[in-house]
């Protein structure tokens, strides 16, 4: 039975009534409503009758017309004969045994149909059939009806609900129009007060940097000053210094009281500062200068004073300058002396760079062509000079080569060349040629057919000899199936006890090849001595090929395989002879 969603009492209410309320499927109709399938049933069973009648008129038809020419065929003679059997009244045959009221009894009655139990019970199974679907098409009706009023009341409800959704949603428009409004009013509000605390703001920063730049042209007087009295406190004489210069007395104790003392440069701390350099750091600095600043005492009462310890360090200065352009010329030359000196031993070491370089490019190139030289004498070696020589296709090219020498010519007795007998096959192919030119066209079809027939010949017994060759194999290896003992089928053990450890038997020995059988592998097969294993190649050696023995033991297995047979033979024979014996004895 389906299931739908809304047949279900925990979304719709009458969904229970509406089960209890469901006509039972078992239940039988009336007559009254089956009274439409009945008239439906009468009807098809008179188009069936009509059919299969009309079937058999149609196979009555085409048995008729089947052979009628044969049976309209009329003897001539066989007529005559009939004609003449009719004017003799002795020779005349007819029915006269028939009731002459036989027709007219049967005639006018109905042929009353045989009753079929078989057809009835199917008549019936299919009325019952046709019942149920009717009920059960009913139900569906019926169902679908209480669904389809089931989901009205279910759209209703939604419809409901729907309104009362856009009430509320309008509801809640309004509200939040209201509150947008005073939103903005108080957005309003606050950019007005961020307005004036924006312009206040600007007039501060506007104050705050003309403070940091008046601190900035402080800073930088008093850096101005501090590096004059440095300087100063420098160009005095060592003996005032020692006495009055606070800047040297601190050093002094700084290099008492630190073992390394550091390599301090008073310069440096009054030297630019940095763009990035805070108010914080410059008031820092002010209060430490003030603080460490000694007694502001100066050794110079007069300028003139400072002008003549300038002329003094320019006159020293001076000295200086002429010591230094007396040296000039000698370190020139030195100078002049070490660069062709570095020159020199740069190109010298460079061309011996260079010339190593190119030794060992050759060394390289002459190491690379030994070796391809190598390669490629062992791969004509190996590869071309083997094939060329002794591969596969030129033996038998020699061979036939030489076969046909010998059965054109003669025998090879002077052990010729192939390039030799070719050229005399050549010769004696022209002359033959040049006599077949000379010969009648039908002696020459003549002898073409019978060549043609005789290598036909030939190639069937070449066939037959294979095809036995063949069979020979086939009953080989039947035999040897045959003389194989049964395969014993036993049940596994099941063992109450600790099994027996058999000791397990030594590998076979395989021979070691001779120096015959590698000398044969390494000039007639792809035979490695590290790679590939003596015993797959084994099969690869000649039968007549002595030290391998091979043929040999061919032929001995084949005669042990006969002998087996045959004393099988002769056993099964005397035990046969023997219960013949016995049987006539009885």
């Amino acid at each position: 039975m389906r299931r739908y969603w809304t047949s279900d009492h925990k979304f719709l209410n009458e969904g229970k009534n509406v089960r209890d309320e469901q006509q039972s499927p078992f239940a039988f109709p009336s007559c009254s409503q089956t009274l439409s399938h009945l008239q439906w049933w009468k009807m098809q069973k008179k188009k069936a009758i009509f059919k299969r009648d009309k079937k058999v008129k149609d196979r009555h038809k085409i048995l008729q017309s089947h052979n009628i020419l044969r049976r309209l065929h009329v003897d001539i003679e066989i007529e005559a004969e009939e004609a003449k059997k009719h004017k003799e009244l002795d020779k005349v045959i007819a029915m006269t045994d028939v009731d002459p009221k036989y027709f007219t009894e049967l005639s006018g009655r109905p042929v009353k149909e045989k009753f079929s139990l078989k057809q009835y019970i199917q008549d019936i199974r299919e009325i019952l059939k046709t019942k149920l679907l009717i009920s059960q098409e009913k139900d569906d009706c019926i169902r679908i009806d209480q669904q389809f009023e089931q989901e009205t009341r279910r759209l209703r409800q939604i419809q409901y609900h729907c309104r009362r959704y856009v009430s509320g949603f309008e509801e809640f428009l309004s509200k939040d129009h209201e509150k947008s409004m005073q939103m903005l009013k108080k957005a309003e509000w606050e950019a007005k007060l961020t307005e004036e605390i924006s312009t206040r703001r600007n007039e501060l920063a506007r104050q705050f940097g003309q403070s940091r730049l008046d601190i900035y042209v402080l800073e930088e007087n008093w850096r101005l000053v501090k590096m004059c009295q440095m300087f100063l406190y420098h160009v005095s004489p060592v003996a005032w210094r020692i006495k009055y210069d606070w800047l040297q007395q601190s050093e002094s104790e700084r290099s008492i009281t630190f073992v390394d003392p550091p390599s301090m440069d008073l310069f440096n701390r009054y030297k630019t500062l940095d763009e990035s350099a805070s108010l914080e750091k410059l008031i820092e600095l002010f209060e430490q200068d003030t603080t460490d600043a000694g007694p502001a005492v100066l050794y110079f009462d007069d300028p003139f004073d400072l002008i003549r310890i300038f002329r003094a360090m320019e006159t020293q200065n001076l000295n200086a300058l002429v010591h230094l352009e007396s040296l000039a010329a000698p370190m020139a030359d030195m100078a002049m002396t070490i660069t062709v000196t570095e020159a020199q031993i740069k190109q010298e070491i460079n061309e011996i760079t260079s010339t190593i370089n190119d030794l060992e490019k050759f060394i390289i190139e002459a190491e690379n062509r030994a070796a391809n030289l190598k390669e490629y004498a062992n791969y004509l070696l190996r590869d071309v000079f083997r094939h060329l020589v002794c591969s596969e296709e030129v033996l038998y090219l020699r061979v036939f080569v030489e076969d046909t020498y010998e059965s054109c010519i003669g025998p090879n007795d002077a052990n010729l060349d192939s390039f030799s007998m070719m050229k005399w096959i050549e010769k004696i192919h022209e002359e033959l040629n040049l006599q077949l030119d000379n010969l009648p066209r039908e002696i020459v079809r003549a002898c073409e057919r019978e060549g043609f027939r005789q290598e036909m010949k030939v190639i069937k017994e070449a066939e037959d000899a294979a095809r036995k060759f063949e069979l020979m194999h086939r009953l080989l290896d039947a035999l040897k199936r045959v003389m194989e003992p049964p395969v014993s089928k036993k049940r596994s053990l099941i063992r109450r006890s600790v099994p027996i450890i058999t000791k397990m038997k030594p590998p076979p020995y395989l021979p070691k090849p001779t120096d015959e059988e590698i000398q044969y592998l390494t000039f007639f097969t792809d035979y490695c001595r590290l790679r590939d294993d003596f015993v797959t190649y084994r099969s690869k050696f000649p039968d007549d090929f002595n030290l391998t023995f091979q043929s040999k033991r061919d032929d001995i297995e084949i005669k042990t395989i006969f002998d087996d047979t045959s004393s099988s033979r002769e056993q099964k024979q005397e035990k046969e002879e023997e219960e013949k014996v016995e049987e006539k004895r009885k």
